[in-house]
């Protein structure tokens, strides 16, 4: 059986007592937005516990604070955290996709996510779910509990820590003045990314837990022996690592899914092997997989295409676009940053609207994108998103009325701002 990858130590921690040069900038602080039902119902208390030792941390209600919130954690007011959140070092912490606008707005330095898992009517919610998407649009570091969710994060290219991990064994320490504090892997894989974050360094924790993961799926799959499930998954995370391994896995997967029968496995599990073929150069061989896995009408026709852009010698294009396909937003990018030119910057635009990065995806439209009417409304949709992430409600408003004139649809985004607003008074516990 290997071994896992080990992780590394952080730098001891000397405490907010400790002496340390006149030149040290002041710790960072925290805000926590948290999720409706006070303190027993913050999802990550343990991370809260992290930034308690790195620095000040405020909660955001209008409630009493309750006994059995930490006492090193200040309750303010919403009013006190937008003052707050205008100071530099100060950090906004999202632990629900509804504060989308409440916080966007107030232009916060850093903005950490921790996403909840869906309680109720959340997760069948459509805005659930577009929150959360333009909220990681915004974010320097995302956390969550869903391993799905976040290797969806990883191929999107973000900062990502999986929250959670089946080993509850210390995995290091954190030295907290004269006590030592025993961390759990996801633990220390946080405190490294929020650290990295807060300094503006290279991302190095994202390639570390997913190696920490293969390993994991590597072990399991020697006890258990071939599954559809657990050779997926590693086949996923050895793609992230570049690790050759990954064809052979997903192979295996894909045998077993159509051993039990699945009828989707061909673009489920299949299409994947495009992505590695495309990432390892092979786009030839990338190509082919696609066509054999494209489905329908649609599909086929896309296929069409990037046969043509190859016989043009487009062959980074179809590269690129080979990766979206299979939801590799990440490496996409690199290519078409690399890449330039007219089309690359329509395929960013794409993407970047795929992925919920609303002022990215604006700062690439020309005068010459918008000159027919649907490109128009398009832009009109797009602008609105921007004004009410930047808190101009009023303009907002006043784009998505004047798309509403030709594209009804465009109403549910007054509505959407209007149940964001409901939204924030129940989280901050002034309503049920």
């Amino acid at each position: 059986m290997e071994e896992l990858s080990p992780i590394p130590d952080p730098e001891p921690y000397q405490g907010v007592n400790a002496e340390q040069p006149s030149t040290d900038l002041p710790a960072f602080r925290y805000i926590l937005f948290p999720r409706k039902g006070g303190w027993s119902a913050f999802p990550y208390p343990d991370i809260a516990a992290l930034m308690v030792a790195e620095g000040p941390v405020y909660y955001v209600s209008s409630l009493e604070r309750s006994e059995e919130m930490p006492a090193n954690i200040t309750v303010i007011t919403l009013p006190e955290a937008e003052k707050l959140l205008q100071e530099s070092r100060t950090v906004a912490v999202v632990a629900h996709p509804y504060w989308l606008t409440a916080t966007a707005s107030l232009h916060p330095e850093l903005c950490i996510v921790l996403l909840p898992e869906p309680v109720g009517e959340e997760a069948e919610s459509p805005l659930w779910e577009s929150c959360i998407s333009r909220l990681v649009g915004i974010a320097d570091l995302v956390g969550t509990t869903s391993e799905t969710r976040y290797m969806k994060l990883v191929f999107q290219g973000v900062r990502a820590i999986w929250l959670n991990g089946e080993d509850s064994s210390p995995a290091g320490v954190m030295q907290m003045d004269d006590l030592e504090v025993p961390l759990r892997d996801y633990e220390l894989l946080f405190l490294h990314a929020l650290r990295q974050t807060l300094s503006g360094v290279q991302d190095t924790v994202t390639k570390l837990q997913c190696s920490v993961r293969a390993d994991f799926y590597r072990q399991l799959r020697s006890k258990a022996g071939a599954h559809e499930t657990i050779s997926f998954l590693l086949a996923a995370y050895e793609y992230v690592l570049e690790d050759y391994r990954a064809a052979a896995s997903l192979k295996e997967a894909f045998s077993h899914a159509v051993l039990n029968g699945r009828n989707d496995c061909v673009s489920s599990h299949y299409r994947f092997l495009s992505a590695i073929h495309a990432r390892a150069g092979e786009i030839e061989n990338a190509l082919q997989v696609y066509g054999i896995s494209a489905g329908n009408e649609q599909e086929r026709h896309h296929y069409e295409q990037l046969c043509r852009w190859l016989e043009a010698g487009e062959e980074q294009l179809v590269r690129a676009e080979l990766l979206r396909l299979n939801d590799d937003y990440g490496n996409a990018l690199r290519i078409l940053d690399e890449l330039g030119g007219e089309t690359a910057r329509h395929w960013k635009f794409r993407i970047f609207q795929e992925t919920g990065r609303v002022e990215d995806a604006l700062d690439l439209v020309h005068a010459v994108d918008i000159q027919d009417s649907p490109s128009r409304q398009d832009y009109r949709q797009l602008s609105g998103l921007a004004l009410a992430l930047r808190g101009d409600r009023h303009g907002a408003v006043r784009q998505f009325l004047e798309t509403a004139l030709e594209d009804e649809d465009a109403l549910a985004r007054i509505v959407e701002m209007e149940l964001l607003d409901q939204a924030v008074q129940q989280l901050l516990g002034e309503v049920p």
